[in-house]
């Protein structure tokens, strides 16, 4: 039966007979692949596990039907195709644990530089005892403080600690003056802007001129240059 087959297929297209055979091996293997195609489609169908209500199968059938020509002659419905649209819920946002409230600030009250105690100075971060009675000291020794920047003029004072110190106390009260006019020479060389030798050329022009009367008066003394001036200029009467 082979033989006649391919001896038939020789004879109608003129093909050798290792040809035929080799044609007739094809024709056999697409018929074999038909078969198991349709074979394979009948048990898909035939699946259990598939029911009548899944989507799946659902969808399918509305493929499958699709393709059918309506006898209306409408297009058919090409939505069918398309992947089944899916609502998902939005998750709650939830708040950040790491977020934390803002927490109130504590007001800081500013006093008096002037008329701080010993104690009240120690209050503040890095201000202990040694500190604490330097500044005074020489507070009194000025007769008061009329700028907070004098702070950097007393002995190991750090500025961040006089940045933190500036943040506690301000000069609120004005300065105790000198009586640049009556007193001794002991007295206003005892001023940490006045030397002895100053103080003694101050009382010899007074002796000689009189009276100062003003600040600018202090200016004709030779001895006493501008930053001199301005640092004795908030003492004065």
């Amino acid at each position: 039966m082979f033989k006649f087959i391919t001896n038939a297929i020789s004879r109608a297209l003129g093909f050798t007979r290792t040809e035929s055979r080799g044609t007739l091996v094809l024709i056999f293997i697409i018929f074999i692949a038909i078969l198991l195609s349709h074979y394979r489609i009948s048990i898909l169908k035939s699946k259990s596990t598939i029911g009548p209500d899944s989507t799946a199968l659902a969808w399918i059938n509305e493929v499958q039907a699709s393709y059918d020509v309506k006898e209306d002659g409408e297009d058919f419905d090409k939505s069918v195709f398309f992947p089944v649209k899916k609502d998902f819920a939005k998750k709650e946002t939830q708040p950040k644990p790491w977020k934390k409230e803002t927490e109130p600030v504590e007001k800081i009250i500013i006093a008096d530089l002037n008329m701080a105690s010993v104690e009240d100075l120690q209050k503040v971060r890095g201000i202990g005892p040694a500190y604490s009675e330097r500044i005074v000291k020489y507070r009194d020794l000025l007769g008061g403080f009329s700028d907070t920047s004098q702070l950097k003029e007393v002995y190991g004072l750090k500025k961040e600690t006089i940045d933190e110190l500036v943040k506690h106390f301000q000069v609120q009260s004005s300065v105790t003056p000198l009586d640049i006019n009556s007193d001794s020479i002991k007295v206003l060389a005892k001023h940490p802007y006045i030397n002895y030798d100053l103080a003694r050329v101050i009382i010899n022009y007074r002796k000689v001129h009189g009276d100062i009367t003003s600040a600018e008066d202090l200016k004709k003394i030779k001895a006493i240059d501008e930053r001199t001036f301005l640092r004795i200029k908030p003492y004065l009467k």
